[in-house]
């Protein structure tokens, strides 16, 4: 008794669970109310139809005999009208005229309205306001003029790992996207809640930070760190001297790996190379021409990173590391490396060293180098 009695209550639940998700689903969305009056039209001309003209419809199974009294309504209410099939008695004749004057409006409106619905999410999306639904995507947050944001675009774009990457640009500079159609944009603060959850933050897999300001990168460089601590970050600072807060961001991550017992990659940190090099610059003439030159992807060799045999238990003197990378097509020239163990970087090395696996390796190449390390190991041992 008592089961029977649990059993009809859930059942009354679940039902009164779908009655509020039809009610929902039919105060927001107009497109709803009117595919229920067209489905409803259709169910009440067929029911009509087979009762007063069934052996028009009839067929050898109910299946086929639905499916031609569908075929017969959707080619009426939308005019195109083939004649393949025509009511013969005046019961159905008077149905098919009911169909053709309320089902022609019925589909002219649906059609209206979802060109409306296409049309208003289009110009969402121009003006950067549209939820986005992204994964592992690139966030650039801010980025500066747009002559700046479309060359770091293309730099992006340029390398082949993450050329087909998803890309979203995030600015209150301008009021309608002005990049190409395949760059996603979102209007406002780049600090504000509301962009980053519309921009996906949590779900990025890259993240680039460049504010107007150091103020406004190292806040929203706070807010990501809480929203998406895994993803690959880089923010720009101009004062040298705030790099100290981002470090104690990166202090903090290395603390949570002990709460969370997971490895979070260090933010990156950008900065000025200029007032650098102007010291530089006196006593090395068009140095720094020549490192703007590496940087650029477009201009013919550059600067990459690649890591040394992933996985390999086997540790390589550097002159024959270099060796393994000139044979490349990318024809790749070593510069340095970073230390897998403890982060430390050396530029130049000497020959006596090794390399380790899982090491980070500074290159210039012709282009993004793709080392077939397990073939070259076996050809060393």
């Amino acid at each position: 008794m008592k089961k029977a009695k649990k059993s009809r209550t859930d059942n009354l639940r679940m039902y009164q669970l779908l009655l509020s998700k039809i009610r929902h689903l039919y105060r927001k969305y107009d497109w709803f109310t009117l595919i229920v009056v067209l489905l409803s039209l259709h169910i009440l001309s067929a029911v009509l139809l087979l009762y007063f003209d069934y052996e028009t419809f009839a067929q050898e199974t109910l299946a086929r005999t639905l499916w031609k009294g569908t075929w017969w309504f959707f080619v009426t209410a939308t005019t195109v009208g083939y004649g393949d099939i025509v009511p013969t008695t005046v019961p159905g004749q008077v149905v098919a005229i009911f169909d053709m004057i309320f089902g022609i409006g019925l589909m002219a409106t649906i059609i209206g309205a979802g060109t409306d619905r296409f049309l208003e999410r289009r110009k969402l999306r121009v003006r950067g306001l549209k939820q986005l639904q992204l994964s592992n995507h690139i966030v650039v947050l801010g980025g500066g003029a747009k002559k700046k944001v479309d060359k770091l675009i293309g730099e992006i774009r340029n390398d082949h790992l993450y050329c087909k990457t998803d890309i979203v640009i995030c600015s209150d500079a301008y009021e309608e996207n002005p990049f190409s159609d395949d760059i996603e944009f979102v209007r406002g603060p780049i600090g504000s809640d509301d962009v980053l959850e519309r921009a996906c933050v949590k779900d990025a897999g890259f993240v680039i930070i460049y504010g107007y300001t150091d103020d406004e990168t190292i806040l929203t460089t706070l807010t990501v760190d809480e929203m998406n601590r895994p993803a690959f970050t880089s923010v720009y600072i101009r004062d040298r001297s705030n790099i100290r807060h981002i470090d104690r961001i990166n202090k903090a991550r290395v603390a949570h790996r002990f709460i969370d017992g997971r490895h979070y990659p260090r933010i990156r940190v950008i900065t000025r190379l200029n007032d650098l090099m102007l010291a530089r610059e006196i006593a090395n003439p068009d140095l720094s021409a020549a490192l703007l030159l590496l940087m650029d992807t477009t201009s013919g060799s550059t600067f990459y990173s690649i890591q040394a045999w992933p996985g390999l238990d086997k540790q390589i003197p550097i002159p024959r590391v270099r060796q393994m990378l000139r044979v490349n097509d990318a024809h790749a020239l070593l510069v340095g490396l970073k230390r897998d163990e403890d982060g430390s970087i050396i530029m130049n090395p000497e020959e006596a060293l090794n390399v380790y696996p899982n090491d980070l390796l500074f290159v210039i190449a012709q282009h993004r180098p793709d080392v077939d390390w397990v073939s070259m190991i076996q050809d060393v041992q």
